[in-house]
């Protein structure tokens, strides 16, 4: 005969009572739960959307992380680059005045040498032989070389736009521009750019006086041409003043040798406007 055994209790005591069903969500409950999540969704997305930055840059000394523009960056071109020194010139041209501050982000990310680099942003169109449509400057720093010739932080960077100007430039517009331009170089006493025949003739009666001087033949044209100005205007220090002029870069001109400059320019009429 089988022998019944009381029922064990279980280790954890007794079962709970048991619960009454519990009562479906109506649909109002369950409209406010999903009102309340869109609503914290549109809240979040505000506050994202007000802190996304899409003026692109802020001007100045700072670093580049704080400069990056969300616009697109225009098609642009570099035209002249300079390889070696510890300040170089980097010369840049737009078809437009749009986002110019993610042209120049653009152009400066590529940069990785150390140096202090200069960045000229010009209109393709609307600059003369003798002035570029410049649209914006701009300066960036890397490493303790960049540093000591901009004044920048490392990897600081410094960028201003030219108020006032357009970009493109219509025929009628650098015509006008090129004739303004003239009158004001004639005005300063400062002759026009000389090129072919003249230009050699002048370089080689330079290169009489000191042949250092010739080695940056666009430093020496542009000096002979601003030192008119001085021989023009009747100054008193005009030795001085070339002295001062032709010497750059490894170049060192005396003042003797200014005077000899002054005589060579006057004597090939180079001065005259």
């Amino acid at each position: 005969m089988n022998q019944q055994h009381p029922q064990q209790q279980l280790a954890w005591g007794t079962p709970p009572p048991p619960q009454p069903p519990k009562k479906r969500k109506t649909g109002k409950t369950v409209g406010l739960g999903c009102l309340g999540v869109f609503a914290f969704l549109l809240l979040m997305g505000i506050v994202s959307g007000g802190s996304d930055d899409t003026t692109g840059a802020k001007d100045g000394n700072s670093s580049k992380g704080d400069t990056k523009s969300a616009a697109p960056v225009p098609h642009y071109k570099v035209v002249k680059q300079d390889k070696t020194g510890h300040k170089r010139n980097v010369v840049v041209e737009v078809g437009t005045t749009k986002n110019l501050r993610g042209v120049f982000n653009a152009v400066t990310d590529s940069l990785t040498k150390e140096a202090g680099y200069y960045v000229m942003i010009n209109c393709s169109t609307g600059g003369t032989k003798h002035f570029d449509n410049r649209l914006a400057n701009g300066q960036y720093a890397i490493g303790k070389m960049g540093t000591a010739t901009t004044g920048l932080e490392d990897r600081g960077t410094e960028f201003s736009t030219n108020k006032g100007r357009t970009c493109p430039v219509s025929a009628a517009e650098v015509a006008q521009r090129e004739a303004d331009q003239k009158a004001a170089l004639k005005a300063a006493g400062i002759p026009l750019e000389p090129t072919g025949a003249k230009r050699a003739e002048l370089l080689r009666a330079l290169a009489a006086v000191n042949p250092d001087i010739v080695q940056y033949e666009d430093k020496a044209i542009n000096a002979a041409r601003n030192q008119c100005s001085a021989i023009n205007g009747g100054s008193t220090n005009v030795n001085r003043l070339a002295s001062s002029r032709f010497t750059y870069r490894d170049v060192t001109t005396t003042e003797a040798q200014g005077r000899q400059i002054n005589q060579a320019l006057q004597g090939l009429g180079f001065c005259k406007v």
